[in-house]
C-alpha cells in the first residue's frame, strides 16, 4: 500500500465520524425543548395513573410528573389539600405535617417531615402553595414553592428544595383531570442515580393516595367561593 492510500483511510474515517456525530447531535437536540430540558419519558402506567420523568439542565435529580382522571369535584380536591394535618395519611412517605399560615383559600404555607430509607436522615421541607383559578378554562393551578428561610433547619433532618405545580381541570362530567409535577432536590448525600431510580414512586403514590382520600366522608360537602 502506497502513501496516498494510507492517507485516504484516515480521511474517510474522519468524514464518517463527523457524519455520525452530526446525526447523533441532531437526534439529541430533537429530544430537548427550547430551555434544554429533555422531553417527558413515560416510565409507569398503572391503576389509571401515568408517570413521566425528564432530566433538566443543571439538575442532578429528575423532574417527575403524574396524571390521572378521578371521579370527584374541585371542592373535594381542595378540601384534601387544605387538610394539612391529614397529609400524613395519604402523602407518600410523609411522617408528619403542620400548617404554618393560610391567607383565605388562596395561599397556604406548611411544614412536613418525610421518611427516608436507612441509613439516610429524614427530610423536611417548607411548602408555599398559591391557588389560582382560571374560570374560562375551568382549571385550578396550585403553584408550589419551597422557601428556604421561613423555618430554621434542624440538626437531625436534611432540608429539601424544589418547586412544582398541581393542575386540576374540571371535565364537567363529574370527573377531574389531575396533574402533579415536581422538581425536587432531596439534599444531603443521597446519590442522584439512586434517587432517579425511584423517581416514579413519589408521583405515583401521591396520586394514588389523593384519589383515595378524596372519597373520604370528611372531605365531602364543602364549598369554596373562589372557584365559582
Amino acid at each position: 500500500m502506497n502513501a496516498t492510500k494510507r492517507l485516504l483511510l484516515p480521511k474517510r474515517f474522519v468524514v464518517f465520524m463527523i457524519v455520525l456525530l452530526s446525526m447523533n447531535f441532531g437526534a439529541h437536540s430533537q429530544e430537548n425543548d427550547v430551555n434544554g430540558r429533555q422531553e417527558w419519558k413515560q416510565i409507569r402506567q398503572k391503576e389509571g395513573i401515568t408517570v413521566f420523568t425528564r432530566s433538566n439542565p443543571g439538575m442532578d435529580f429528575k423532574e417527575f410528573k403524574s396524571s390521572v382522571i378521578v371521579k370527584g369535584t374541585l371542592d373535594q380536591f381542595l378540601s384534601v389539600l387544605y387538610d394539612i394535618e391529614g397529609l400524613s395519611s395519604w402523602g407518600y412517605n410523609v411522617k408528619s405535617s403542620s400548617l404554618i399560615s393560610r391567607e383565605a383559600d388562596t395561599v397556604q404555607v406548611y411544614y412536613t417531615e418525610a421518611k427516608a430509607p436507612f441509613p439516610y436522615k429524614n427530610r423536611d421541607g417548607v411548602y408555599l402553595n398559591n391557588f389560582k383559578w382560571n374560570a374560562k378554562e375551568r382549571t385550578l393551578i396550585v403553584e408550589i414553592k419551597m422557601p428556604e428561610d421561613l423555618i430554621p433547619e434542624k440538626d437531625n433532618l436534611v432540608r429539601m428544595e424544589g418547586y412544582g405545580t398541581w393542575v386540576v381541570r374540571d371535565l364537567d362530567d363529574g370527573k377531574l383531570e389531575i396533574t402533579f409535577q415536581m422538581q425536587m432536590d432531596p439534599g444531603g448525600n443521597i446519590p442522584a442515580w439512586m434517587a432517579n431510580m425511584f423517581a416514579g414512586d413519589t408521583p405515583y403514590h401521591t396520586l394514588l393516595g389523593l384519589r383515595e382520600a378524596m372519597g373520604e366522608k370528611k372531605y365531602q360537602g364543602k364549598s369554596y367561593d373562589f372557584i365559582r
